[in-house]
């Protein structure tokens, strides 16, 4: 935890999904810069988190666990290496990594630094200052900042989506980074012990949220039926 708040920015390179859950937490606690870069076998991603809860979700930048529907669990078990992400294509660790150097750079350009908006889903479809529209928030003097860059070795290309914070996530949400401040060692323990993920489930909203959604659903499916 005093790492964290003493660095100015934090990497996260690990490999599994779950090792990555405590430092995207504390980088989030402590409003911290964090360039995540995650490898596949032929598929790269990039991205940078949305910093700690300021109170304006919709406006916050998601971090790694905002697309999760579920809380980060054993991902190595009863899966085959290439499903692991230990094996990768050569050139794809060198991409990723220049990459994600070359996203923090923009980023520190940015008045906003970590909070700084990313840019529209249909206006940039490449990175070259030259295709930069020098008025947008969402840009630096070197370009434009994307949330995220997914890259592919099978198909040769690369996109850029944003994604806003999750208000249940189990990584940024504030119901976790608010039990991470009240006691740190206790908030660990427990997800630790949750092997089914449930804690984080409950702590940070998602369990209700998915309760809500399939109520919904099966609402939908009865108006359905009713129809017919």
């Amino acid at each position: 935890d005093e790492l964290v708040q003493e660095a100015d920015v934090v990497f996260l390179l690990t490999d599994t999904r779950e090792s990555r859950w405590l430092p995207t937490v504390m980088a989030a606690a402590h409003d911290k810069i964090l360039i995540n870069a995650a490898l596949g076998l032929d598929s790269w991603l990039v991205m940078r988190h949305g910093g700690g809860d300021d109170g304006v979700t919709d406006k916050r930048l998601g971090c790694y666990f905002c697309n999760d529907v579920v809380a980060p669990e054993n991902s190595t078990r009863n899966r085959t290496l290439d499903q692991q992400c230990t094996v990768t294509r050569p050139g794809l660790a060198p991409i990723a990594s220049s990459m994600a150097v070359e996203l923090l750079v923009s980023l520190l350009h940015h008045s906003h630094k970590h909070k700084a908006p990313a840019p529209a889903q249909n206006l940039h479809k490449t990175f070259s200052p030259t295709d930069n529209d020098s008025n947008s928030e969402s840009s630096s003097p070197l370009g434009v900042i994307p949330h995220q860059i997914r890259g592919s070795l099978v198909t040769y290309t690369m996109m850029a989506p944003t994604v806003p914070a999750f208000k249940c996530c189990t990584g940024c949400s504030s119901g976790v980074i608010a039990a991470y401040h009240r006691d740190k060692l206790e908030l660990v323990s427990n997800a630790c012990a949750s092997m089914d993920g449930s804690y984080l489930e409950n702590l940070s909203g998602l369990t209700a949220f998915r309760a809500e959604a399939a109520e919904k659903l099966a609402e939908m499916e009865e108006d359905w039926e009713e129809d017919e």
